[in-house]
């Protein structure tokens, strides 16, 4: 019961400023609505909601990764369908396929820590420069290339398991 009030308390409590700044940051009404609901189904599941020392932090953290990921996705479909020169409609085989490798590369990514993934994607989705990034997260330009560095090896690693997918 206390996990539902305090789930409650924090809905409550940022639901609305969540939603604002998620929609400030990346535009769509709709899609924030949609982060927003799944950052607190994501605080729901969360084993022990009393142990997360900064809700506001937590929420914010969460729903900003949430949007980013979704935002890498749809670059990703939307790449896909440029790179199809003739303008054709991929195969429902080929799209499968497709659909699958995105998973495969997605849960990859959510394999490596918070600050990978975020230095990551604030790069490659949102086209920061490495400068731009070490002054959102306060931390050194070296730190930022070291972390995309990583990612990048784990991705690589994990497509070579794959077999190139």
């Amino acid at each position: 019961m206390k996990k539902t009030w305090q789930l409650k308390h924090l809905f409550e409590t940022y639901q609305t400023d969540l939603l604002r700044y998620i929609v400030s940051k990346f535009g769509d009404v709709d899609d924030a609505e949609d982060v927003v609901q799944e950052t607190f189904h994501k605080v729901l599941t969360a084993d022990n909601l009393s142990s997360i020392e900064n809700p506001r932090a937590y929420l914010y953290t969460a729903a900003n990764n949430l949007a980013l990921n979704r935002l890498e996705k749809e670059r990703r479909h939307q790449d896909y369908l440029v790179d199809n020169e003739e303008g054709e409609v991929p195969s429902p085989d080929r799209a499968f396929q497709a659909q699958k490798e995105l998973e495969s590369l997605e849960a990859a990514l959510m394999e490596l820590p918070v600050k990978y993934r975020r230095t990551f994607l604030l790069s490659r989705v949102q086209h920061k420069s490495y400068v731009e990034i070490s002054r959102e997260l306060n931390i050194a330009v070296s730190t930022v290339e070291k972390h995309v560095i990583k990612v990048l090896r784990h991705l690589r690693s994990h497509l070579d398991e794959e077999g190139g997918l």
